[in-house]
């Protein structure tokens, strides 16, 4: 038997000069979390999926003797038609596939190419120095030269020079070879908070890409899932300070202790 192809289009809806965003789970849940509250605020549908079974080398688990059923990270695409402007086109994936990427990159760019995606955006998290107070930046890269004053519109910090390995900009990569405009926007977020979703950057990241695609959603909800990070950060920075110098200060009255 023939191995079915990974990409299912459950229905083919009419879009106009549709743009394409792509975000998987990555370092303080940034990507996906812009996408995926931008898919819940626009109400949009499902259309079709990636699967992923040939992307990952899943373990599997056996309790009491019995091999459970196997759970794929999901890949799956979604549409909004936007009646002032142009449509969407959302693929929301739990993780970034460790196993025949180019692949999986070029199914995402059929996509584009069948429903005529005039441009891809991509988001992600950049860890740097900055407090969890301060307000993130966000940095960005394309992979048209055209674009990069585009970014410097919206006052976002431009990467000059770097080498990533990431999907997006494999995505944007391989885009580029197909003629496909791209554009990547990082968020930033503490270096020592990475593995805490992080909302603050998530906002930064929103505004950004809403204004790009001409789209207006309430952010508002943002504030008190900050205020929450925020308190739970200022914890632990306060738990680790206090760990620090208990583990490393020294008790000198041990030295000063008289005989007896």
């Amino acid at each position: 038997m023939l191995a079915e192809a990974p990409l299912k289009i459950f229905r083919e809806p009419s879009l106009k000069n549709p743009r394409l965003v792509v975000a998987w789970g990555c370092i303080g849940e940034v990507g996906i979390g812009v996408v995926t509250y931008l898919r819940e605020k626009l109400g949009a549908e499902e259309f079709g999926e990636i699967e992923l079974c040939d992307f990952f080398n899943i373990p599997v688990e056996v309790k009491n003797g019995l091999v459970e059923e196997l759970e794929f990270p999901r890949s799956k695409l979604y549409y909004w038609e936007n009646r002032e402007g142009k449509d969407l086109i959302l693929c929301i994936a739990d993780q970034e596939p460790p196993l025949r990427r180019y692949e999986y990159a070029n199914l995402l760019l059929d996509v584009a190419e069948q429903f005529q995606v005039e441009r891809i955006y991509t988001a992600c998290a950049f860890p740097s120095h900055i407090t969890h107070s301060a307000e993130p930046r966000v940095f960005g890269l394309v992979n048209d030269t055209k674009l990069v004053e585009y970014l410097e519109q919206y006052h976002i910090t431009v990467i000059k020079e770097r080498e990533l390995t990431s999907m997006n900009a494999l995505l944007l990569g391989l885009a580029r070879k197909r003629g496909l405009q791209g554009i990547y926007l990082l968020g930033e977020v503490p270096s020592y908070s990475t593995q805490m979703a992080n909302p603050k950057s998530c906002r930064a990241v929103l505004r950004v890409l809403t204004a790009m695609l001409g789209v207006d959603i309430d952010i508002a909800e943002f504030d008190r899932l900050i205020e929450q990070s925020e308190e739970e950060m200022d914890k632990m920075v306060k738990d680790a300070s206090r760990a620090f110098l208990e583990d490393f200060t020294i008790d000198y009255r041990d030295f000063f202790q008289r005989e007896d």
